[in-house]
């Protein structure tokens, strides 16, 4: 009789979990990066844990996070919650602008993303203008903390907003704005992002001052049976006040474009990005290319092999255009 009630109890308590729709899952990655001949054996294991519920009223509620980012999805700079029903969805956490949301990102290549060489930043993300670490840095403000969604037919609507308050060494407040709409196989999205940073600005040793980041962002996607083709374009602008000067640090006028191409189980992925900067605070004007090939082939039970190229152009210390070559080359699992 004891055993019974035991097992009784214990079905009792596994039905009990499953009823709070509690998930564990996870991602992990093998492989070789080389850049400029330079190479390394490459890995990484990530778990991930979802909740999701529903009150009596039918709104949808939860969260997610990875076990490495607890400690951070504990103060709300990880991981993400949400509440969702008719009125649309906020999300609150480590989440897009507004504007990203809507627009988004080149499709990457390579198996870990070769530093995330196809996207470009958003303002109102804290995303920065400057071409180099040893560039002023702007845009270091905090980035969306919530994001409101909301979707009707073939529209989808975006708003986001920064942290109220900040910290006693800097004020940063930060919004996105964005929007979709779809119709058959086109994909149009525009989006605006701001943020305005108020105190220590890092510059050769740092001063009091501000600086105001904002961009005006669009893409378009198009999907054509197994080939999708999305363009991206953004102008990014820069003012700062300090020491008695205020003027243009910086505008950066990105355009790019993506191909991807889907051949059974193989899918070959290309992208380009072209950014034009130029500031009256350093007196310079200059265009940096970035570009790269991928392919990805589905290996069946959440396994893929991935390989890319990338050749990405950067500034030097010295405001001189240098070329930097990458390749990787290794299996994703998902489960």
């Amino acid at each position: 009789m004891k055993k019974i009630l035991l097992a009784t109890t214990m079905l009792a308590s596994v039905a009990g979990y499953a009823a709070a729709d509690v998930a564990v899952s996870g991602d992990a990655r093998m492989g070789v990066v080389s850049t400029e001949g330079n190479s390394i054996f490459e890995s990484r294991m990530r778990i991930k844990f979802s909740g999701t519920g529903t009150t009596d009223g039918g709104l949808a509620f939860g969260g997610s996070f990875r076990a490495a980012d607890a400690n951070g999805a504990n103060d709300g700079t990880k991981g993400s919650v949400f509440i969702s029903g008719a009125f649309g969805k906020i999300s609150m956490g480590d989440v897009d602008s507004g504007d990203e949301a809507a627009v988004g990102q080149l499709s990457s290549v390579g198996y870990e993303g070769l530093g995330s060489t196809n996207s470009i930043s958003y303002a109102a993300d804290g995303g920065a203008v400057g071409l180099t670490d040893s560039w002023i840095e702007v845009g270091n403000g905090e980035g969306a903390k919530v994001l409101y969604t909301y979707s009707a037919g073939a529209l989808t609507l975006n708003a986001s907003s920064g942290q109220l308050t900040n910290n006693e060494y800097y004020s940063s407040q930060s919004y996105g704005v964005g929007a979709a709409y779809t119709t058959g196989a086109l994909t149009l999205a525009v989006g605006y992002g701001s943020n305005e940073l108020t105190g220590y600005i890092n510059y050769d040793g740092g001063y009091e001052g501000s600086v105001s980041l904002t961009d005006i962002s669009a893409s378009v996607a198009y999907v054509m049976g197994d080939t999708t083709v999305k363009a991206i374009y953004q102008d990014k602008e820069a003012e700062i006040s300090y020491d008695n000067w205020t003027g243009n640090l910086g505008d950066a006028v990105s355009m790019g474009a993506s191909v991807d191409h889907k051949m059974d189980a193989l899918t070959l992925t290309a992208f380009a990005i072209t950014t034009e900067f130029s500031s009256d605070f350093e007196n310079f004007d200059v265009s940096l290319n970035r570009y790269g090939v991928g392919a990805s082939y589905d290996l069946g039970g959440g396994a893929s092999f991935k390989a890319g190229w990338a050749e990405v152009e950067a500034l030097s210390n010295d405001y001189e255009v240098a070329s930097q070559s990458a390749f990787d080359a290794g299996v994703n699992f998902s489960f």
